[in-house]
């Protein structure tokens, strides 16, 4: 979502709750709140304006909430999202989910081309108990997610010493389906973390390919 797109979306929700919000401060609205689309934004202030029964400005915790649902959606939520991924992206392609929470929970399950190969009952039981019950623990503690989650070819290609080639295919949020080359991507992961200020601000400004 970009600046503009945010304050077309979220400006008349401040003056419908009469708000004097400085340029400061909504400048930590749009951090909190710009890796999701402007319709997505949308939705969720229609949501806060219909439901919340207090005159003054919701907080970015709240329209968050609104983005996401409570802790079971969002679990059931990224759930959905891994699940998806692996079905798009497969054990062989290295990846960047949006949400840092599915990433930590996947590298405490043995890494993405474990997971990714889970069948039968070792996969229903990961969706059943395992996901959910590690992803509250980690939604937690957004801070100590990987960078990224190798795949299979780039995996393979650094054993052998020609790496640095693979992309890393994004997942979630405005850039979902974008990718970058590795050696870009870990170039910029040490110049500006958290990962998501990577994607969401980053990756705009030089364009993902």
């Amino acid at each position: 979502m970009t600046i503009q797109e945010f304050y077309g979306v979220f400006m008349p929700t401040v003056e419908y709750y009469g708000a004097n919000l400085s340029k400061a401060v909504i400048a930590l609205y749009f951090e909190d709140l710009m890796g999701y689309k402007a319709s997505e934004l949308a939705a969720a202030l229609k949501l806060v304006r219909q439901t919340r029964k207090y005159p003054t400005m919701p907080t970015s915790a709240e329209i968050l909430e609104a983005l996401n649902g409570d802790e079971g959606d969002k679990a059931q939520k990224a759930l959905d999202e891994l699940a998806y991924a692996i079905r798009r992206y497969g054990p062989y392609r290295s990846v960047c989910f949006k949400d840092g929470a599915i990433m930590s929970v996947v590298r405490a399950r043995g890494g993405w081309i474990k997971v990714c190969n889970l069948e039968g009952q070792d996969w229903e039981n990961f969706k059943k108990w395992d996901f959910a019950k590690l992803y509250k623990i980690y939604a937690k503690t957004p801070q100590i997610c990987p960078d990224y989650l190798i795949g299979e070819s780039e995996a393979n290609n650094s054993f052998n010493g020609v790496g640095g080639n693979e992309p890393v295919y994004f997942i979630g949020g405005a850039n979902d389906g974008k990718f970058m080359g590795v050696a870009k991507f870990k170039a910029l992961t040490e110049q500006k973390s958290p990962i998501k200020a990577i994607l969401t601000g980053v990756v705009k400004r030089i364009g993902v390919r």
